[in-house]
Order: structure tokens, then C-alpha cells, then sequence
């Protein structure tokens, strides 16, 4: 019996979702590999880190709207010299990740601000706390736990991440909140007043 175009259709959903599924992991998995190759970022840039995460913030809008999370965002002005497009990953990456395991009617804090060495930038949502287990690996290549936060669901999101902000001299860090609850992820980088100016 010769199916209709109903009956075919989900089959054909499911193999496109598993081949673009298959894509994202292959692209994610040469990404990470190039990076793992390379001893510095790349071609570097000026470019305002602010204005920066205010862009993927407006990009993942759809995102954050759909579940009313409330945003919570706090930048100071930052110019900075490095790779635009390496760190528009570490953003996408991790503000993508706390809309993800923030409940609906959430709440997600977005923060940067520096120092005389540094710059920070602090990410908190109120979703679920990380386990102990899942806290020591969370940052390892194809790890996946309850919290695994790993963008695209291939493990690869947080290594990436990693990798970046190694190459970028600067440290990531992920704690939960014991005042407040939920997750913070915080990220330094050094300030070169020289490089700024």
C-alpha cells in the first residue's frame, strides 16, 4: 500500500533533525579541533564586548520571550582587543545555555564590569543547581549531565567555550549560588590598558 504525503511526512522530519543533528555535531567537533591546534586567537580586533553580548541578547530575544524570562543586564562600556568572532561563541554559548535551563517566569542576570587587570562577566539564571559529578566534568569534550549545559545537546558547547577563553589568557569558572540559587558562570579576561586605548 502506497503511503500519503501525512504518513511520510514525520519520517522526513526525523531524518532531516538527525542529519542537521549530525551537521552541528561534525561542525562543532572540526571547530573545536582547530582550536585545540592553535596557540593564540587568531586576527584580533577593537570592538565594544558590551555591544557584543547586547547583539546575541537581541538575536536569542524569540528565546528568552517565549519562556517571559526576566533579564537582568548590567554593562559597563568595554572596548576590547581579540577575535570578535571567537567570543560571540563564548556568549551565544552560555546565554543560550541559561535560557535553556531557566524555568518559565525565570529570571537570567547578564553582568559585565572591569577592574584595572581585569574584565568579568558574570551569568546567572535561577534554573537548577549543578551536581558535584557533573560540575568536574561540565567543561570536558562530549560530556553530558542533567546540567551539562552543552549547546546543541552534543557536549562540544562548553569546550568550545573553554578553549576560546584559554587562547584568550583569561579563566571560566561555574558555581552555584548558595544566596540566591541557581547558576553562575563567571569569566575573566585580562585588561591591557594599552591594547584598549
Amino acid at each position: 500500500k502506497q503511503k500519503t504525503a501525512y504518513e511520510i511526512m514525520p519520517s522526513l522530519v526525523g531524518s532531516e533533525m538527525c542529519v542537521r543533528d549530525s551537521s552541528k555535531l561534525s561542525s562543532n567537533i572540526l571547530r573545536l579541533t582547530k582550536l585545540e591546534n592553535q596557540k593564540t586567537v587568531g586576527k584580533k580586533t577593537r570592538f565594544s564586548l558590551d555591544e557584543q553580548i547586547r547583539k546575541i541578547l537581541l538575536v536569542l530575544e524569540p528565546e528568552w520571550s517565549k519562556k517571559k524570562i526576566d533579564l537582568d543586564i548590567d554593562l559597563e562600556d568595554i572596548m576590547y582587543v581579540g577575535s570578535e568572532e571567537l567570543m560571540a561563541q563564548i556568549w551565544q554559548n552560555i546565554i543560550n545555555n541559561a535560557i535553556k535551563f531557566t524555568p518559565e517566569g525565570g529570571k537570567i542576570s547578564v553582568k559585565l564590569f572591569r577592574n584595572e587587570k581585569n574584565i568579568s562577566a558574570e551569568i546567572w539564571d535561577n534554573g537548577p543547581s549543578i551536581a558535584p559529578d557533573v560540575k568536574a566534568k561540565i567543561f570536558d569534550k562530549f560530556y553530558q549531565g542533567d546540567r551539562s549545559r552543552a549547546t546543541e545537546g552534543n557536549g562540544l558547547g562548553l569546550a568550545l567555550v573553554k578553549r576560546i577563553i584559554e587562547l584568550s589568557e583569561g579563566s571560566i569558572e561555574v558555581e552555584n549560588d548558595m544566596k540566591k540559587g541557581g547558576v553562575c558562570f563567571r569569566i575573566s579576561l585580562p585588561y591591557l590598558i594599552e591594547d584598549m586605548m
